[in-house]
């Protein structure tokens, strides 16, 4: 299994827009579709596309304070004084349902990730969010 996130468009209405995340790190692996909206991912594609800016930059970002729907959830630092970096990724699929019990999968993992291929996928995101739905997606691959 290849490690890697992928995100992509794939609805939205005039308050929300839907995106598809998968992603493993080898290992681990999961799917979801997460409401957010265009803005958002575009910030976070600006953010990805900076970071590192130092040793002790961070970021944090999820699709949904809500812990009760599907969601995706990604953190970045430097975990060292060379500016290796690392991001923690957690991929939430979760189906509620009338009167019987929600199917609720997660996955966490981390990912080692180049901070130059971190930097293109943030140009990717900031792309999905201007593009019709459908047309591209971002894809990160982990270090070897």
């Amino acid at each position: 299994m290849e490690s890697k996130l992928v995100v992509s468009s794939i609805w939205e209405d005039e308050d929300l827009f839907e995106i598809r995340i998968s992603g493993s790190n080898g290992t681990f692996a999961g799917k979801a579709d997460c409401y957010t909206n265009r803005n958002e991912i575009e910030k976070l594609g600006m953010v990805m596309e900076r970071f590192p800016s130092s040793v002790s930059d961070t970021f944090e970002y999820t699709t949904s304070p809500k812990p009760d729907i599907s969601y995706f959830s990604v953190s970045g630092f430097c975990v060292d004084s060379a500016g290796h970096t690392l991001l923690s990724v957690t991929i939430a699929h979760i189906e509620m349902f009338t009167n019987t019990r929600n199917e609720d999968y997660r996955v966490n993992f981390d990912l080692k990730v180049e901070p130059h291929a971190i930097n293109m996928f943030g140009k990717q995101l900031q792309r999905i969010a201007t593009e019709p739905l459908a047309k591209s997606e971002a894809i990160l691959r982990n270090a070897t």
